[in-house]
């Protein structure tokens, strides 16, 4: 009997997701933004974010099942201080991801 895999292990189940965060400005809010993605066990392929007086936006794109991807929207949405969060699926050529 071959042992089960998991989506996550699949490739073809693995898609690139962005998550856009906007936040109150805040000392730690980066890494309470940060953090499901370390509970999760989810390296973000790629960061960026801005703050000024108004606010913080954070802009994360990385790979995970659509299961696990909609939960970390749903974590992060959830914060304290985050103003909105949105999931935008990331095609395949964006020149905004990087191969991993």
């Amino acid at each position: 009997m071959a042992p089960t895999r998991s989506p996550a292990a699949d490739a073809s189940a693995v898609d690139c997701h962005r998550l856009v965060v906007e936040a109150e400005p805040g000392a730690n809010m980066l890494l309470r933004l940060l953090e499901p993605f370390v509970i999760h066990d989810v390296l973000p392929v790629r960061t960026h974010g801005a703050a000024d007086a108004d606010g913080l936006r954070v802009d994360v794109t990385f790979r995970a099942p659509a299961a696990l991807a909609l939960r970390l929207h749903g974590r992060l949405a959830a914060i304290v201080g985050v103003r909105a969060a949105r999931l935008e699926p990331v095609q395949a050529g964006d020149a905004r991801v990087k191969a991993a």
